[in-house]
């Protein structure tokens, strides 16, 4: 483990420089409103190309230029970007240089992706773009003797008081402490057909009490680095092969994610075949999962292996229709599960919003027996005008099978085993449990508050499906000893403010309640993994802080 002072050193140089790049903009009092791309670090972590449902009346209810939409099936894997152009604008007042205008601030708010591979910094080379300029914008566009490139990356700061849940689930430990992590990368193109992308990435922990959770520290490694090759381009769509090392982000997030929301980030190694026609798009890859070392090199884990395919169809009479196929092995824990999925999501013509997304998963399981498991969400919503605030509000019902019996119960047991997601996202804010043996029903409220606040409300009430255990965001069983003597585990309450204080800067402060349930009052604790220090305090309390910058 990294030294305390080693670690306090870096954080200290890190906030400094960052304090200072954030702070050189030409027109700083232009803060950007409020946007789906202004909510990316929570609810949507990767701003891109599809629509979605949670967030797709924000920009409307905050007049939003260019809608943002997060989550992307496929994320533009390759944009053509050319030279820096200082022709001016020309000088017309006519409302169709206004609109262009319009477009080219869009462009600028969305500029910066979840998966930085997909940034478009386009808007910097438009004649009608007349918004604020940032120091980041000098390093984007360089013109070398092998093509175009950028450099860039991100600074975030978060700081924790947890009570009660300090490690994985409820545990009786309370701590406070802070993470910081960098992002830093170099996207270059070296002609139409050749792409190299590079990202490397530095989390720290400082001032906890306990060890940190496996996903809160990684000492600067290779997050990214891959080589794209364009196959063909044209009127039969674009095929791009990427290999190397790489992030994957598809749909909701729901099965495969980089976990933004972790101060480390989740990536692969391998290949990738991208496929895009219009609206369709096809993806298929074959990887191994690169698991985070603290303290060394991240090398992928070749017994762990991830593959499938991934497609799109949008604008179609039922919306946005997608369908999957993911295969996972495991050869560590002793389990080969297929998984067979799909999601259609949109907005009706009488202003319903709804997203239906499952799955059905089969193979090996490390037990005697095959695996046959599932899981189903489904969701409606609504924008309410009214007066004084337009919330869009949403009714979730999220369904996780798990193993009926208790003697089987463990890592890769018969329950749905939720693969790569961002549980984060939709499971409670405060992570406890993962999407296995789970009932979740919730009620979801976004509501812009003015152009650069907007607050998000959010309640879950958990239970089990099977009387066994609940399980972590990581899969594994909380209780092995005794089985549940109550399906209830409780509920979750999460509020959100997210301010925008720019278009690269953004504050969210949080504070999240749990509240357990009849599970933790009448099921035996297991005394081997401490579960008895809860002495008769089954609740839990989150509050956060966090600042990020980009540049």
């Amino acid at each position: 483990m990294v030294s305390t002072f080693s670690r306090r050193r870096r954080m200290i140089f890190a906030a400094l420089s960052s304090m200072a790049i954030a702070g050189i903009s030409s027109d700083a009092v232009r803060a950007r409103e409020i946007s789906e791309l202004g909510l990316q670090p929570v609810i949507l972590q990767t701003a891109g190309a599809e629509e979605a449902p949670i967030a797709a009346e924000v920009a409307e209810q905050a007049e939003v230029a260019a809608p943002i939409a997060p989550a992307p099936i496929s994320e533009p894997y390759y944009m053509e970007q050319p030279a820096v152009s200082y022709a001016p604008a020309p000088s017309c007042n006519c409302a169709a240089v206004a609109k262009k205008k319009e477009a080219a601030m869009g462009k600028m708010k969305k500029a910066y992706a979840g998966v930085f591979y997909g940034n478009d910094f386009s808007y910097l080379n438009d004649p009608y773009y007349a918004g604020p300029s940032f120091f980041g914008d000098h390093f984007k566009n360089l013109q070398t003797p092998l093509g175009k490139l950028d450099l860039g990356g991100e600074t975030r700061y978060r700081y924790h008081n947890e009570r009660n849940h300090r490690g994985v689930g409820i545990t009786g430990r309370d701590d406070n402490f802070w993470l910081s992590r960098t992002r830093l990368y170099a996207d270059w193109d070296v002609c139409d057909s050749v792409r190299v992308y590079g990202e490397v990435l530095n989390a720290e922990s400082m001032g906890e009490q306990f060890a940190p959770r496996p996903i809160e520290e990684n000492d600067f490694d290779i997050q990214n680095l891959f080589v794209d090759l364009t196959l063909f381009d044209g009127a039969h769509g674009k095929l791009t092969t990427r290999v190397g090392r790489q992030e994957l982000v598809y749909g909701a997030q729901r099965t495969i994610s980089p976990l933004d929301w972790a101060n480390t980030r989740r990536t692969f190694e391998g290949i990738r075949g991208l496929y895009q026609n219009g609206d369709t798009s096809i993806d298929a890859f074959w990887t191994n999962f690169v698991p985070v070392d603290p303290d060394d090199a991240d090398e992928a884990n070749y017994d762990i292996q991830f593959y499938g395919a991934y497609a799109t169809q949008k604008n179609t009479a039922l919306g946005t229709m997608e369908a999957y196929w993911l295969g996972s092995d495991n050869s560590d824990i002793g389990f080969s599960y297929q998984t067979v999925g799909s999601r259609v999501s949109g907005k009706t013509d009488g202003g319903i919003l709804y997203d239906f997304e499952g799955a059905y998963q089969f193979g090996e399981d490390a037990t005697a027996f095959d695996h046959n498991a599932g899981f189903f969400t489904g969701g409606l919503g609504r924008k309410i005008e009214t007066n004084f605030l337009s919330p869009t509000v949403w009714f979730y019902y999220d369904w996780a099978s798990g193993e009926d019996d208790f003697d089987q119960v463990g890592r890769a047991d018969g329950g749905y085993d939720h693969l790569y997601p961002l549980a984060h996202k939709y499971n409670g804010f405060m992570d406890l449990f993962g999407r296995r043996n789970l009932h979740d029903i919730n009620v979801f409220t976004l509501t812009p508050l003015t152009k650069k606040v907007s607050m998000i409300l959010w309640y879950h009430y958990f239970r089990l499906d099977q009387a066994t255990t609940p399980y972590s965001v990581v899969m594994t069983p909380y209780e092995t000893t005794n089985a549940a003597g109550s399906k209830d585990l409780g509920s979750e309450i999460d509020l959100l403010f997210n301010i925008n204080l720019n278009a690269r800067n953004n504050v969210l402060i949080g504070y999240s309640h749990f509240a357990g349930g009849d599970y933790y009052k009448e099921t035996t604790l297991n005394p081997k993994v401490g579960r008895d220090d809860l002495n008769g305090d089954y609740d839990a309390d989150f509050f956060y802080f966090q600042y990020t910058t980009r540049y």
